[in-house]
């Protein structure tokens, strides 16, 4: 799982919103899921979580690419983002 998170600026919501939305028709084929999540204490932090199919394929769409969508998406909006890469160790759907 992968977290993107930066401060956007309130005029440069729509900005994320929509480069997110333009994501989904171009992603990378190991990533399952993702989420634009918007905080609600603190409405100028976003984050972009990705669900990867696995560590090792989101190492090697890393090193496919110059610079990763979710870092391209937050650089867009005005915003140099940090990222953290985490094992999921449990889930559950309904």
């Amino acid at each position: 799982m992968t977290v993107v998170e930066g401060q956007v600026a309130q005029e440069q919501w729509a900005t994320l919103r929509e480069v997110f939305a333009q994501s989904q028709v171009e992603r990378p084929a190991a990533l399952r899921a993702g989420f634009l999540v918007q905080d609600s204490a603190n409405p100028t932090n976003w984050r972009i979580i990705g669900i990867w199919m696995s560590r090792e394929a989101f190492q090697a769409y890393r090193q496919s690419v110059e610079t990763p969508g979710a870092l391209a998406m937050f650089r867009l909006a005005g915003s140099e983002p940090t990222v953290s890469l985490s094992d999921i160790a449990d889930h559950f759907s309904v």
